[in-house]
């Protein structure tokens, strides 16, 4: 042990210096957490953002594929439906037994455009969906300890976007406000 060691424990009685000793072991530990919790958490904030960046990305992206995979079954239908009419064979008789001889149509589920004024806040998530149907795009995610869900519906010109909490709406914004708003707060 040191001179200086030595010096400090001749003043300081034993008791005391024990108890000096556990509340900077303690206090120590203390700081030791503070500082993982605030880390884990920053970690856990950056990768909350980035998923629903990615998310509002991959949605804007995938707008109109729904529409165009229905438009090419829908043209390859009737494609089908036209064939044995020009080729003048019975469907029937050129298919092997056991075969379904009927063509089934695939179509693509078009939402009709929704008005913003009918969605308000307070309303209950069965209530949307049963007077809109479903959304053309939907997210759903657990922050806080709360169901958030994000629904897409189409208006006649643009994109409606409605926010629930808990099954509840509590906001809705129409997409080109949403876009117009971000940019702004960006400029200042």
């Amino acid at each position: 042990m040191s001179n200086n060691a030595r010096q400090i424990r001749a003043h300081i009685p034993g008791d005391k210096l024990q108890k000096r000793a556990n509340y900077m072991k303690s206090l120590g530990f203390v700081l030791v957490w503070t500082a993982c919790t605030a880390i884990s958490w920053g970690q856990a904030v950056v990768e909350s953002a980035v998923a629903a960046g990615a998310s509002t990305g991959a949605a804007a992206g995938a707008k109109g594929a729904g529409q165009a995979v229905g438009g090419v079954f829908g043209a390859l239908s009737k494609t089908l439906e036209q064939a044995p009419k020009a080729s003048g064979t019975n469907p029937a008789a050129a298919s092997p037994v056991g075969t379904p001889t009927s063509v089934a149509k695939a179509t693509s589920i078009v939402t009709k455009p929704i008005d913003p004024a009918q969605v308000t806040i307070g309303m209950e998530r069965d209530e949307v969906l049963s007077r809109f149907g479903e959304p053309a795009t939907r997210t759903s995610q657990i922050r806080r300890s709360q169901m958030l869900d994000t629904f897409w519906y189409k208006t006649e010109k643009d994109e409606l976007i409605v926010s629930l909490t808990d099954g509840k709406v509590v906001s809705t914004v129409l997409a080109s406000q949403r876009k117009r708003t971000a940019v702004a707060s960006t400029r200042k």
